[in-house]
């Protein structure tokens, strides 16, 4: 059984012929696309061969004539439709994307932290982003769907900060994160003076009275 946070990226994979599920830890997203037919074919890809042997442990006999599995960091020399590289950090994803000699035409990223400079790093590297969703399992988590695209995109700072989906299409988990977020930035600014923290706080009600102006 999936969680919902697992549920919500195997969601969003677009029909490939191949993905790599980098970081594939048990390999549950991967195998999901397997059996919904989702993925033709599955590289299961970890830097810790432990991981990789959950992954494979977990595939089913059926589908591993469909799977490969690949003990090593990020996606090299790997080519794929789309590459999955979910719970990590986001300048570890750009590094991987950085480091990968053929890049995916689709992604699908969850970065842990350090979402604003992820987004960044797509719109400056020729992808153009479908879809940036926050969401909530226990705890919030962004989601975006990028692709390969000749035309440029240009993300404004609040873009970038909250995602374009998000502002675009406010859902109750947004709001709530935002509240939240509020809540804790008025907490450090009571205990001190911090320009950063202040700044942080416009933007969070900058996007907050937007997406209460939307909900209405």
């Amino acid at each position: 059984m999936l969680t919902k946070r697992l549920q919500k990226i195997s969601s969003v994979i677009p029909r490939s012929r191949a993905i790599a599920d980098v970081g594939c830890d048990h390999g549950y997203v991967g195998i999901e696309a397997l059996t919904s037919g989702v993925a033709d074919s599955v590289i299961f890809v970890d830097i810790s061969n432990d991981c990789l042997q959950k992954a494979r442990e977990n595939c089913p006999a059926a589908l591993k004539n469909r799977a490969d599995f690949v003990c090593q960091n990020g996606l090299g020399n790997l080519i794929v439709d789309c590459a999955v590289i979910c719970g990590m950090g986001g300048l570890e994803i750009i590094s991987i994307l950085n480091n990968a000699l053929t890049p995916p035409l689709g992604l699908v990223l969850q970065p842990m932290k350090n979402q604003y400079e992820t987004r960044k790093y797509l719109t400056e590297n020729g992808y153009a982003i479908k879809s940036d969703e926050l969401f909530c399992d226990g705890k919030f988590y962004d989601l975006i769907v990028a692709y390969r695209s000749q035309t440029a995109e240009i993300l404004n700072e609040q873009e970038l900060t909250f995602g374009k989906t998000n502002l675009q299409n406010p859902s109750e988990d947004f709001i709530n994160f935002l509240k939240k977020e509020l809540n804790k930035l008025n907490g450090i600014l009571l205990c001190c003076s911090d320009s950063k923290a202040l700044e942080k706080r416009t933007k969070v009600q900058n996007a907050l009275a937007e997406a209460l102006k939307k909900e209405r």
